[in-house]
């Protein structure tokens, strides 16, 4: 766990205690030059105006504003305050106040989006964040990610010539817990935790709008799913099952690895009973076309026996083998696995590893791939589907947990079959 402290304030490296006299007479307006300029932007100050030099556009300047100063100010001078990077979590003097993200669609554009109170005084706010969290991102190591992805770029690129100081700073939606008096109590994190789930809970079912406590998510997730566009503009002569391609649709854009898993295993289920179907027409066809069939005992026998073997061999692992044996050729699936890992750096499948209570691996094997896959992918699924508090915790998964980022390893692999059956099955 990475803490900020007020002697980390507003620097690329910490401050001692005898240099912190001298930076917290600081306004924000040189914090924030001091901060471009460790960042590589090229500026300077005059005042209470900051100018980046641009070589292909005019100067920017970044003029002071007394709102954002003020609430520097206070933010120098509280008594305590601790900002947790990794968790985003900010302690400060008697409020807890922690990033939370939106799960359902934009709806409402207010400013200030809910406060819960209790009878003791105690409040809990949802909206956006306070000036004192931005602040202390700003000063975090995350800032420069944050900077290099949103910032650097308009700065360089966009022709407007002036900005706010505000503009520079993250301010993202969090729930807060206050609590009222200016003494903190123990276990002050977990009781502001407590709170803020029980209120997040509360606004899901009466007011429809559902919140999750932000998780930090596995770096290595984003590299393992990171897709760069690519294609032409020439519209497909394929003509793709519609059904299907909707279940596609909303395995890539949901935003939960377990659902997306869920919608690419719909499409492969698609075909379920129409490639089991179609296996026993032509098992049946081999009886009932040729030219010795007798309608006798021995003869109704054997029909009898296919179609209740048919029924007997409806196992879903089973059934998932014989779509992926009829769209997929084994040896695109050993390929796919081995690029793949050649590009992550990683065996994601093809070394055993264990997940969700059991050992998986796909070997990619001639006569193995597809058998393995097969396997892995149903398993994956019941740990979806069948999460129940009967299992142990490694056998079962939560969602908006940890298990997300290790179902969202696999769903590489269960987007290349559902993509084959697609282009399979198209006219």
């Amino acid at each position: 766990m990475t803490l900020l402290t007020r002697s980390h304030m507003f620097l690329a490296k910490p401050l001692t205690r005898g240099q912190l006299g001298v930076f917290s007479l600081m306004t924000f307006i040189a914090a924030l030059q001091t901060k471009l300029t460790s960042l590589g932007i090229t500026s300077k100050i005059d005042g209470e105006e900051i100018t980046v030099e641009r070589p292909e556009l005019r100067a920017l300047t970044i003029k002071s504003d007394s709102d954002l100063e003020t609430a520097f100010s206070s933010y120098k001078k509280a008594r305590s305050i601790n900002f947790d990077v990794e968790q985003r979590e900010l302690l400060h003097n008697n409020s807890f106040e922690v990033h939370i993200t939106r799960l359902s669609p934009l709806t409402s554009f207010q400013t200030e989006l809910y406060t819960l109170s209790d009878s003791r005084g105690n409040t809990v706010k949802i909206g956006p964040c306070s000036s004192a969290f931005s602040l202390a991102f700003f000063d975090s190591p995350e800032y420069t990610r944050y900077f290099d992805a949103r910032v650097r770029k308009r700065i360089l690129e966009s022709s407007l010539s002036t900005r706010k100081p505000d503009w520079f700073l993250w301010s993202p939606i969090t729930a807060t817990y206050t609590h009222k008096g200016r003494k903190t109590p123990a276990q002050f994190r977990d009781t502001a935790l407590h709170a803020i789930r029980s209120s997040l809970f509360k606004i899901a079912t009466e007011q429809h709008d559902c919140y999750a406590i932000w998780k930090p998510r596995n770096r290595r997730i984003k590299s393992i799913n990171g897709d760069t566009a690519t294609g032409d503009n020439v519209i497909p002569r394929a003509r793709y099952e519609e059904d299907v391609v909707s279940f596609y649709k909303v395995a890539k854009a949901s935003p939960f690895p377990s659902q997306s898993f869920l919608a690419y295993y719909h499409v492969l289920e698609f075909y379920f009973l129409k490639v089991a179907e179609t296996k026993l027409h032509h098992r049946l066809s081999s009886i009932l076309n040729s030219p010795t069939l007798r309608t006798d005992r021995n003869s109704l026998d054997r029909v009898i026996s296919l179609v209740r073997g048919q029924d007997s061999r409806s196992d879903e692992t089973e059934m998932l083998r014989s779509v992926l044996d009829r769209y997929v050729q084994e040896q695109d699936l050993i390929d796919f696995i081995s690029e793949f890992e050649t590009s992550v750096g990683e065996k994601i499948y093809s070394k055993r590893r264990r997940v969700f209570g059991e050992d998986v691996q796909i070997s990619p094997m001639k006569d193995h791939a597809l058998a393995n896959s097969a396997k892995t992918l149903k398993h994956i699924r019941n740990a979806i589907v069948h999460s129940s508090d009967r299992y142990k915790r490694e056998d079962c998964h939560i969602p908006l947990s940890e298990t997300e980022d290790l179902i969202a390893e696999f769903l590489p692999l269960v987007r290349f079959f559902a993509e084959r059956v697609i282009y399979g099955s198209a006219t």
